[in-house]
C-alpha cells in the first residue's frame, strides 16, 4: 500500500511519499511527479514515509532528478530509500538531502 500527497506552497510543491513503492504503484508516482513538475515551480519530494522502494521506482527518481535536477529535490530519506539508492549504485551522489536547507548531498542524516 501506498500514498502520494502534493500540497501546492505557491512558490513551490511539497509531495509526501508514504508506503511501498514498486511496480504497481510506479504509474501513480510518474503522474504525481509529472503534474507537480508541469507547472516550473520548485517541487520537493519527502520520502521519509517510505517503506519500501523497489528499484525501478529508485531509477525513476534518479533519473528526474538528472533531468529536473534545477526544480526537483529529494529530502528525509528513510533507510529503505537509501538502501534502494545503494542497490542502485547510486550511493554518494547529489540526489537526496537531508533537508530543504542542507546542501544537495546522500545522507543518511
Amino acid at each position: 500500500m501506498h500514498g502520494i500527497q502534493a500540497e501546492d506552497f505557491g512558490a513551490g510543491v511539497t509531495v509526501g511519499m508514504r508506503g511501498e513503492f514498486d511496480a504497481y504503484s510506479l504509474p501513480d508516482l510518474r503522474e504525481t511527479l509529472d503534474h507537480v513538475c508541469a507547472f516550473g515551480k520548485a517541487v520537493v519530494v519527502d520520502l521519509s514515509g517510505v517503506t519500501f522502494l523497489d528499484l525501478q521506482s529508485t531509477r525513476e527518481l534518479v533519473v528526474r532528478s538528472m533531468i529536473q535536477g534545477h526544480q526537483l529535490a529529494f529530502e528525509n530519506p528513510s533507510s529503505s530509500v537509501l538502501a534502494s539508492f545503494r542497490a542502485l549504485g547510486v550511493d554518494g551522489r547529489p540526489y537526496i538531502h537531508a533537508g530543504q536547507e542542507d546542501p544537495p548531498v546522500l545522507s543518511e542524516a
